[in-house]
Formats: C-alpha cells, structure tokens, sequence
C-alpha cells in the first residue's frame, strides 16, 4: 500500500504541475493528497507566499537561476551545483518535465535526418539578451537565421495549432532546422534549460552556450559547444562578477521590488552579469565558433558524423542525478 502524503503547493506552483512534472517519480511511493493541514508544504521561487516556520516540512524548489534560501525550508532543490551550495539538505534540478531516457539515441538514421533538413537555423527567444543577441547578428551575416520570437524578430511568431500545446508547436517548428540556438540567458555553473533538450529531441544540432559543466552530463561531440570553439577567459574579474553579481532568492521576491536598496542591488548585478559575459567570452568575438558552424552546414559528412554522436555519454542516461531518492528520504521521513 502507497503511503499518502497531505502536502500544500504555493507560492507559483500547483499540486497538478508538480505531481506530473516533478513527484510523478515516485508516485508508486506516495499517494499524494492536497490538504489545508498538510504535513509538507511545497513552495516555488515566484512571489510572496513563502511559509512561516510551522507543524509541516517545507520543500523549496528553486527552479530559477537564483541561490536558493536555505534558511526558508527544511529541504531545497534549485539550480547551481550541490558542490557550490554544499549543503546536505539541499539538491540540484536536473531534469523537469522531462524524460532523460527521450534523449538516449536508437536507431539513428543520420543520412535520412540530414535529408528532412531544409532550413538553416533558427532564434527562437522572447527577452533580449544582449550577448546572444551579438552571436545572432554576427552568424546572420553568414546566412539568414530565422526569429519567431520577440528577440531579433524577423518572422511572424508560432501559434499552437489546434489540439497542440506550445512544446508540441515548438517543437513543429525545430525540426527541419539544421541548427538551433540553444543560448542560455546567463552562463552559470549547473544552470541548463530545455533550449538544450528541445533542440536534442528535434534532431536539430544545437550551438550550446551555458553551463560550463555540461560536459558532465552530456556528450559535447554531440552539438556545438560554444566554449570548445571561442576563448573562455576565467580570470579572478570574472570569477568575482560570477559570484557577486548572481541573484539571489530576495532578488526576485516582489516583497522587494519597490526597495530603494534592492533596486540598486538588482541594477548592478545586472550589469555586472552583463560585464562578465563580455569579459568570459573574449569581448564577444564568436568568430572561430561560426567557422566551425560553417564547416558543419557546408560539409555534409561532417554534419552527419555529429548527428551520429549520442546526445549522452556512452548513450546512458547518467547515474546519480536522478532526485528519485531524495524525495523518498523526505516523504519517508521529514526534516533534514
């Protein structure tokens, strides 16, 4: 017999997005209800409602590019790596509102994908960031790319077709491109986005900016990484920007929007954000990335050898990221 859990959701998350996306791992555990006396509460990063100090366990998912506040839960989840936020109630995201095993490669017919590719590549973002924006401009001089969204527009926007939702639209749309961008808004260690998988799932070779660590999950023969193919400097300004200008938790809190104090702290951070990208990748000269970008959309055996790379390594979903037994740990026990 399952064992039944009584959990509240808030702050930005609800008990059916949750149970698919996120719990639907151990629903042959728990048998999950909704209750107003809830022995968990499970809280997101998006507003005000985080809960106070109480008779239940509070599980904070960070799942937003931020450090995460461990002060404000007994257990965490979010983005950076467990080895900077080194703590043992606390857990990266890897996957969410994803399957790892999609992405193991079966039967790939390289030759026949190459032959359904008939557009070049695509832009698909809605927030102007302005060091994605700068490769998007330099790579267009080469060929026209291809921009639904509201960055760099230059195309009417996708619209979900009837009887789709937007992930099944967009990913109607990725696949006859030869390549996507697959930009990050920010370069930080363990923060990954599907602009990375919905390419992977679309057959659509990705040119990947972001985590630096992505060679540990996935197989970067796989896709164009940025770093492999420009000048990544790592130089102590760098590293201080990195560290200093990350936004945290009550960054993003609207409690703290309106502080005289907070919003200067927002400003700087984002320049400093901004600051850093220019000086990690060599001022923005993505030149030696676009030859390799050429070589592959100009030689079609090149192209080919790529889309026979798996997308992981040894084409094995990683062991140890699943969160499958941390969330076990809690729902069996309680508090860290």
């Amino acid at each position: 017999m399952k064992k039944k859990i009584r959990i509240k959701f808030q702050n930005g998350v609800n008990y059916q997005i949750i149970i698919n996306q996120v719990l639907n791992i151990v629903l042959d555990e728990f048998e999950f209800e909704e209750s107003d006396q809830p022995d968990f509460i499970f809280f997101g990063p998006y507003g005000n409602d985080v809960p106070a100090p109480g008779p239940y366990v509070r599980i904070g998912y960070f799942c937003e590019n931020v450090i995460p506040d461990l002060d404000s839960c007994e257990w965490a989840f979010g983005i950076p790596r467990e080895q900077e936020i080194n703590n043992p109630k606390y857990k990266r995201i890897q996957w969410h509102n994803l399957n790892p095993e999609d992405l193991v490669k079966k039967n790939v017919d390289a030759e026949q994908i190459l032959a359904s590719k008939n557009k070049f590549c695509n832009f698909l973002y809605s927030h102007r960031v302005p060091y994605r924006e700068e490769f998007f401009r330099q790579l267009s001089k080469y060929k026209k790319i291809d921009a639904p969204g509201k960055s760099m527009n230059n195309m009417p926007s996708i619209d979900s077709r009837p009887g789709e939702d937007l992930w099944t639209s967009k990913h109607h749309f990725l696949s006859p491109y030869k390549f996507t961008i697959a930009f990050e808004n920010y370069v930080y260690p363990g923060y990954q986005t599907e602009k990375l998988y919905d390419a992977m799932l679309c057959q659509s070779i990705p040119i990947y900016c972001g985590d630096p660590f992505i060679g540990d999950i996935f197989n970067t023969k796989s896709f164009v990484n940025t770093p492999d193919y420009t000048d990544v400097n790592n130089t102590t300004l760098v590293r201080w920007l990195e560290r200093n200008s990350q936004c945290n938790f009550e960054d993003i809190r609207p409690a703290f929007y309106r502080s005289p104090q907070n919003r200067v702290q927002r400003k700087l951070k984002a320049i400093g954000r901004e600051l850093k990208m220019k000086q990690q990748f060599n001022k923005l000269d993505f030149s030696s990335l676009i030859e390799r970008i050429i070589d592959l959309d100009t030689s079609p055996e090149k192209y080919i050898a790529m889309l026979q790379q798996p997308w992981f390594n040894d084409n094995k979903v990683p062991q140890g990221i699943s969160l499958r037994e941390r969330w076990i740990e809690i729902f069996s026990g309680g508090k860290a």
